[in-house]
């Protein structure tokens, strides 16, 4: 399994809606629970930036997984690897620099 293994920039935001099944009753009273094992997966909304030339081994790794395909990656507040999948990416070029905007969805495998 590939890593992913380029730097992000700081202002990274984390995505978290746990799935629940709710149950409700009368006089408001409600059940709730976890919908499955892994009902807590999170979305990181990620921005690379790289100097030309390497965005082109940037782009053929995002595109050689095409968000079928998991790979591992180290959020920057953690130190353990969680598997992701990146579905979707767009990219601006600058003069000097390249910026990569894309979401990386937690998976279990």
């Amino acid at each position: 399994m590939e890593t992913f293994h380029w730097k992000i920039r700081p202002d990274m935001t984390m995505e978290a809606e746990p799935q629940v099944i709710t149950v409700k009753m009368g006089d408001g009273y409600e059940q709730r629970r976890p919908a499955g094992l892994n009902s807590n997966l999170k979305k990181y909304n990620v921005t690379i930036k790289v100097r030309k030339g390497e965005h082109q081994r940037l782009e053929t790794f995002l595109s050689r997984h095409g968000g079928v395909k998991s790979f591992l990656w180290t959020p920057p507040y953690t130190w353990t690897k969680i598997h992701v999948v990146c579905r979707k990416w767009s990219v601006s070029v600058g003069a000097l620099w390249v910026t990569c905007t894309t979401t990386f969805e937690q998976v279990v495998i």
